[in-house]
C-alpha cells in the first residue's frame, strides 16, 4: 500500500527526492496519488499526497503567495485559482494552487501544479540555438521580438539564454515582468531588475507602463495575453526599447494573427503597419521526444526582413510563411518543414516525430 504524506515537511522532502528524478512537473491532488511528468509522459508514484489542510499550510510556509482563507471557497479565488513561487531545501518551484472536485467525497479539494525551476541557465549553444539566430536577436537596438509555444515547451528557459547572454554582452539595464520569476538572472555587464506579478507589480500591463519611466534598454514581459499589455509593449518597441513577449501559439504566422486580434477592430489597421517595422524576430519553439531519450528542441524561426515586413504590412499570412520557407540560407530563418528536416538528419528524431513536427506548419 502506498504511504500517505502526513505534513508539510514530508512534503518538501518528497519534492526534493522527485526532483532528483529530473521530472518536470509534479501534479499533488489532496489524499490522492502524486504523479509527475517525466521526458513529456506523466506517471503515477507510490507517494499520497497530505489532506487539503497540509497543502495549503506547505504553501503558506514555503510560498511567496500567502494563499489566505477556506480553500472550499470559490470567492477566495475569483479566478479559481492562485500562480506563484515557492521555495523548498534552496529549491524553487513554480506552482497554481487551484480547486477541483473529488468524485468519491462529492465535494471540492485542493490540487498543486508544480514546476521546479533550473537554477542553472544554459547557454544558447546549450539549448541549440543557432548561433546566427542569437547574433541576429542580440543585435536589435529595439523592437518586438516574440518567443512562442505551448505551456511547457521550454520559453522560459529561451528566454533567460538570450537575456544572459545579453546582459553579459551589452552594458544595459534589463527589466523583467514574470509570473513567477524563473530564472534568476547574473547582472554580467548590466543591470537588471526582476520583478514578479502578482508580489512587486499587480499587473502584466501595470508593470509593463512603469518599466517605461525606469529608463531601460531591455525588457520581458512574460506574457502578452491582453490588449492593453500587448497595446504598450508594441509602443516601447517603437519607443527605442528591445522588448521580449511570449505568446502561446505554434507558428509564426499564427503569433501575428494572434498579436494583432488582441486589438479591438478598429485598431488593427494601424497595429499590421506597426507591427512591420517593429516586429523583429519570432521564435516559436517545441519539446518533442529524443530518439536517445530525453527532449530535444525544435524550433520554427522568423526574423524580419523587407519581404517580411512588406507580407506583414499587407497582412498576407501566407506570404510570410512562404518569406520564412526561402530565407533559410540567406537569413537564417527556418520554418518547421526545414527544422524536423535538420533534427532527423543529425539523429536526433526519429521519422514519426519528424512528421509532428511538420504538422506544425500547416
Amino acid at each position: 500500500m502506498a504511504d500517505q504524506i502526513q505534513s508539510p515537511e514530508q512534503l518538501a522532502g518528497v519534492l526534493n527526492q522527485l526532483v532528483e528524478r529530473k521530472v518536470s512537473d509534479i501534479y499533488v491532488c489532496a489524499g490522492k496519488t502524486i504523479h509527475v511528468r517525466a521526458n513529456g509522459e506523466v506517471c503515477p508514484t507510490s507517494i499520497i499526497a497530505p489532506d487539503e489542510n497540509a497543502l495549503v499550510a506547505f504553501l503558506n510556509q514555503a510560498g511567496e503567495t500567502v494563499i489566505k482563507g477556506s480553500i472550499t471557497r470559490m470567492e477566495i479565488y475569483p479566478e479559481g485559482s492562485v500562480d506563484g513561487a515557492l521555495t523548498c531545501h534552496k529549491k524553487r518551484y513554480r506552482f497554481n494552487f487551484y480547486r477541483v472536485l473529488d468524485p468519491e467525497a462529492l465535494r471540492q479539494t485542493a490540487r498543486i501544479a508544480l514546476r521546479p525551476l533550473n537554477d542553472h541557465i544554459p547557454t544558447p549553444d546549450e539549448i541549440q540555438l543557432d548561433a546566427r539566430t542569437v547574433q541576429t536577436v542580440e543585435a536589435f537596438k529595439q523592437g518586438l521580438v516574440l518567443v512562442c509555444g505551448k505551456t511547457g515547451q521550454g520559453k522560459s528557459t529561451t528566454l533567460a539564454a538570450l537575456l544572459q547572454h545579453r546582459a553579459d554582452t551589452f552594458r544595459e539595464h534589463i527589466i523583467t515582468l514574470e509570473q513567477p520569476v524563473e530564472y534568476i538572472l547574473k547582472h554580467g555587464r548590466s543591470d537588471i531588475s526582476q520583478r514578479e506579478v502578482g508580489i512587486s507589480v499587480n499587473t502584466f500591463a501595470f508593470g509593463l507602463r512603469a518599466a517605461l519611466r525606469q529608463n531601460p534598454d531591455t525588457i520581458l514581459v512574460g506574457e502578452i495575453r491582453d490588449h492593453e499589455t500587448a497595446d504598450i509593449a508594441l509602443r516601447a518597441s517603437e519607443s527605442g526599447h528591445v522588448v521580449f513577449g511570449t505568446l502561446h501559439t505554434s507558428n509564426a504566422a499564427q503569433s501575428i494573427e494572434r498579436f494583432v486580434n488582441l486589438f479591438p477592430s478598429a485598431e488593427q489597421p494601424s497595429v499590421w503597419n506597426v507591427l512591420s517595422t517593429s516586429l523583429k524576430a519570432i521564435l516559436c519553439q517545441i519539446l518533442v521526444k529524443g530518439r536517445e531519450g530525453g527532449r530535444v528542441a525544435a524550433r520554427e524561426i522568423l526574423l524580419t526582413n523587407d519581404s517580411v515586413a512588406s507580407y506583414i504590412k499587407q497582412r498576407d499570412l501566407q506570404g510570410v510563411r512562404r518569406a520564412i520557407e526561402s530565407g533559410h540560407n540567406d537569413f537564417g530563418m527556418q520554418n518547421w518543414q526545414k527544422a524536423a528536416e535538420i533534427l532527423h538528419r543529425q539523429g536526433q528524431i526519429d521519422g514519426e516525430v519528424k512528421k509532428e513536427i511538420i504538422a506544425l506548419g500547416t
